[in-house]
């Protein structure tokens, strides 16, 4: 279960002056266009939420299009009621347990309709359906065992769950999408949620069902205006690439009347605009200049260097929550060079990761040693000692595992399947990303110090990721957001999610997937956190990541904004709660 007191001190959030300024800057006659307009490295994937998994698009847009059962309140990371009218009541049964919902009467979807259990229904139909390419979502619910309706009351279900750490979490956290825009045949009926999770053969076959999957996976259901729609207060109006995407608020949306429930009713600003720049200087350029209203800056050093911009310090405040994610670099434990553990290990000790937090994060990091964050102090193994930067421990690793440079060209080598084969990786990142160009570049020098050569290479962000998926990646740079809710690694580091799903690194075997089924099931903090314990040791010697570090949020944000919801939960605000400040002068207001 969702323990939320655990996580309470984290909420301690490092907010610089987010108040105080009343009146345009310097008696400015200014007049503000009704929006907020958001700085994006690259463009958003698509915005079908089932089958979407980067973090621009399900953390910074969708959430404003679609509404969840539950989600968490940014600031206090509490669960708080969106489309269901209160958390759900749960009944356990042995190893299942029963999550009943009840939606608001109040919700509806743009034309007119309510939103039903019909809905609902549909949207986990979607998860498990054959052929629609929602494996990154299912390891997160596949704890769902079937569904209950009732004929009385389109507005119940209970859902049937095994005992799972992250049930409440899980169910309450889907996006709910509407059927008649997405299923406007019904095809789905044709199947109880039941056959669907158990794979129903007829189903796999039906051509019916390809004929949906094709439509559910394609651009049209994840770009055109026609389609993505939810019952969020904003819709899409349009999507440009590599220019802007626009969000605009909804006339009389059923939610404004509830605006003092939670943030999630909160929606003020009549436009949101997803601004993309690949370029960081130029998107910090066009900061100071007003033209973007926030940022995420992930380069340090011009994080900094803002302060010495009087134009910046007259109009932008900086944000930094602590961050719920870890930063590292993936090893492809299945490439011929990287499958021998002792180098896994030899390249974690050429990794100077105090060095990156001195020089790259100007001390603004916390190392860490697994994929547990260790603010979660009860589940973090503290016993763990990060592997220190020793060159010649990686020399004596790379030896014992059968890499030498026998012909004295400065590069190690080996005789891998017949052949005589070089100690030459790379190291891939997104590009425009200059925090993870210049890690890459450290480890580059360290790791020649040892006789491996490093190619790196920069890919644009839709490439970068089909790239990971189809584990084309050595060595490759990630950042994971995690969730306030107990940890579930079963979608970065399971088996079954290897082909199809997050676990980009062909991480795994038979008991590291068993302890990770065995965590899932327990309900237990205390046995659970041991659990979680043995989970990082085996991380620390199995090498599926390098683990470097954890950070703040180094936001910022223009000074007119007030009620940004500052706090963990990722990207670190609500941009819809955005609420101009008394004395700014914005158009179309008085």
């Amino acid at each position: 279960m969702f323990n939320k007191s655990k996580f309470i001190w984290v909420a301690t959030v490092v907010l610089i002056a987010l108040s105080g300024c009343k009146g345009n800057k310097g008696g400015s006659n200014k007049v503000y266009k009704d929006q907020v307009v958001i700085h994006g490295l690259s463009d958003a994937k698509g915005l079908n939420p089932m089958t979407t998994s980067d973090a621009f698009s399900n953390s910074y847009i969708s959430p404003n299009i679609f509404q969840q059962l539950l989600n968490y309140d940014h600031e206090t990371m509490n669960l708080v009621p969106v489309l269901a009218k209160a958390r759900p009541q749960l009944v356990q049964n042995g190893d299942m347990a029963e999550l009943t919902f009840e939606l608001r009467e109040e919700a509806v979807w743009d034309n007119g309709q309510p939103v039903t259990t019909d809905d609902v229904l549909f949207t986990v139909k979607t998860i498990f359906c054959p052929k629609a390419n929602t494996d990154n979502v299912k390891p997160g619910v596949d704890f769902i065992k079937d569904i209950k309706t009732y004929p009385d009351n389109n507005r119940k279900i209970t859902f049937v769950c095994s005992k799972h750490i992250g049930m409440e979490d899980g169910t309450g956290g889907i996006p709910i999408i509407p059927e008649y825009i997405y299923d406007s045949k019904k095809v789905l009926r044709k199947y109880t949620i039941a056959e669907l999770i158990s794979g129903n053969s007829k189903a796999n076959s039906d051509p019916e069902i390809n004929e949906f999957a094709d439509f559910f996976n394609s651009e049209k259901s994840n770009r055109d205006t026609t389609i993505v729609m939810g019952s969020g207060a904003y819709r899409l109006v349009s999507f440009e690439t590599g220019q802007r995407l626009i969000l605009e608020k909804k006339k009389n949306w059923w939610g404004d009347k509830l605006a003092k429930e939670n943030e999630y009713f909160e929606a003020y600003p009549k436009r949101l605009v997803f601004e993309t720049i690949n370029d960081f200087n130029t998107a910090l350029t066009a900061l100071v200049d007003e033209k973007l209203d926030f940022i995420y800056v992930t380069p340090v050093k011009e994080y900094v260097e803002l302060d010495n911009s009087p134009k910046f310090k007259q109009n932008f405040v900086k944000s930094e929550p602590q961050m719920l994610a870890y930063q590292a670099i993936g090893v492809n434990g299945r490439d011929k060079v990287l499958t021998d553990q002792k180098v896994r290990q030899a390249l974690c000790y050429l990794t100077n990761v105090d060095q990156i937090i001195e020089k790259v994060l100007y001390g603004k990091g916390i190392r860490t040693i697994g994929s547990i964050l260790p603010m979660k102090k009860d589940a973090y193994n503290s016993g763990i000692t990060p592997y220190p930067y020793d060159v010649e421990k990686a020399k004596a690793l790379l030896a014992e595992a059968g890499w030498n440079d026998s012909d004295g060209d400065g590069v190690l080598d080996k005789v891998i399947d017949g052949q005589k084969t070089k100690f030459e990786i790379s190291y891939s990142y997104n590009s425009g990303n200059p925090l993870r160009e210049t890690v890459g570049l450290l480890i580059q020098n360290s790791f020649k110090q040892a006789g491996i050569k490093l190619e790196i290479k920069a890919l644009d962000w839709a490439l970068y990721l089909d790239e990971l998926k189809k584990h084309n990646c050595q060595l490759f740079y990630q950042g994971w957001v995690k969730e306030p809710r107990p940890d579930d690694e079963k979608q970065i580091f399971h088996t079954s999610s290897a082909n199809g799903g997050s676990n980009y690194m062909n991480f795994g075997n038979a008991k590291t997937d068993a302890l990770l089924e065995q965590i899932r099931a327990e309900l237990d903090v205390t046995k659970r956190n041991e659990l979680y314990k043995q989970w990082q040791q085996i991380e620390h010697d199995e090498v599926p990541y390098i683990f470097l570090y954890v950070q703040n949020f180094r936001n910022c944000v223009h000074k007119r904004f007030e009620n940004t919801g500052a706090g963990p939960v990722y990207p670190g605000v609500w941009f819809a709660g955005f609420k101009v400040k008394e004395g700014y002068k914005v158009e179309g207001r008085e």
